[in-house]
């Protein structure tokens, strides 16, 4: 697996996992274009790394950011409001998209994410099922993108693979590790139930790995993938690795009873399209236990996860203590 001196377009280059792959992409030689919206963000990206100021719902910047690029990585992503989330998780994948064909590259690897089969299977999920994003309005967009990069792909005779990533864990990681450790430290941590129910973390240096390998392996054409754990590890193991890391393995169960009840007040509460109405079913969610199956990439092409858990907890505890929040 070669990049060096390829030409390669990184969207979200300031975010936690477009970053992550930014700074790995040119470690191994590629001529690294990240998209960067926000400048002040990008100070982490050392001079090699050619700084593109632009968005991915500007159609002219597009075009102009996939020029003589051979692959596209498209991580941009919106966490916050529907209409934020429908502008550039739906639109402006269809933007890039679109410039990636006119540009005629070699293929682009599209992120999306396990939030697309929503809270619909209590079994294990392969890619072949249907997707049931339900009514989360960042499962909704990132289902809607997936289509797109299908339709468009197609049309434009573009080579594209999509990735399922499961929650992404480790350096600069907002939510699973910013967050998580922050609750997991909590002694003792408050949860639902007793945490027996499936947690899906997945190391950033491994989706990053699976991105490079799915930019050049030929049986990775406009096909789809998870990048999870498999088999999946429990909540308890994933939050009480923090909480080991904080210096405790205490755990306040929090009745399921209780739970659903306040889940069930928000979802009456919720307007129609309101996150609140997925409440009883995220519940649910937390509890039941299965796994995202990886046989479809180690079966086409030779690849799993490198990094177990308690690995890629000790990886990330140098950050938390940098970071100000592990001591």
């Amino acid at each position: 697996m070669s990049f060096q001196d390829q030409q390669v377009l990184v969207t979200g280059a300031t975010g936690f996992l477009g970053g992550t792959l930014a700074l790995k992409l040119a470690s191994l030689g590629a001529k690294v274009r990240a998209l960067v919206r926000t400048p002040e963000k990008a100070g982490f990206l050392p001079p090699e790394v050619e700084r593109f100021h632009g968005d991915v719902t500007d159609a002219d910047a597009m075009r102009r950011a996939c020029a003589g690029c051979s692959v596209v990585f498209h991580a941009a992503a919106s966490f916050t409001d529907m209409p934020s989330q429908i502008a550039i998780n739906v639109e402006g994948t269809r933007t890039v998209m679109l410039a990636a064909g006119e540009a005629r590259v070699e293929r682009i690897v599209h992120v999306s994410s396990i939030a697309v089969y929503g809270s619909a299977y209590p079994y294990d999920v392969t890619e072949e099922m249907r997707l049931a994003p339900g009514a989360m309005p960042y499962a909704i967009t990132k289902a809607r993108a997936e289509a797109i990069v299908h339709e468009v792909g197609g049309r434009c005779g573009l080579s594209y693979t999509i990735i399922r990533p499961g929650m992404i864990y480790g350096r600069r990681g907002a939510l699973w590790t910013d967050a998580l450790f922050k609750l997991a430290r909590l002694n003792p941590t408050p949860f639902v139930g007793d945490g027996s129910g499936s947690a899906f973390p997945i190391h950033v240096d491994d989706v990053v790995d699976f991105m490079l390998v799915a930019a050049q392996h030929p049986n990775a054409h406009n096909e789809a993938f998870h990048c999870t754990p498999d088999p999946s590890v429990t909540w308890r193991e994933f939050v009480g690795s923090y909480s080991r890391l904080a210096g405790h393995d205490n755990w306040l169960p929090i009745p399921p009873p209780l739970v659903f009840g306040a889940a069930g007040i928000a979802q009456l509460l919720s307007p129609r399209d309101g996150v609140g109405r997925e409440a009883p079913d995220a519940v649910q969610f937390l509890r039941r236990f299965i796994t995202f199956k990886m046989s479809k990439a180690r079966d086409l092409l030779g690849w799993q996860p490198k990094i177990d858990l308690p690995t890629g907890i000790a990886l990330t505890a140098d950050y938390l203590r940098e970071a100000g929040l592990l001591t």
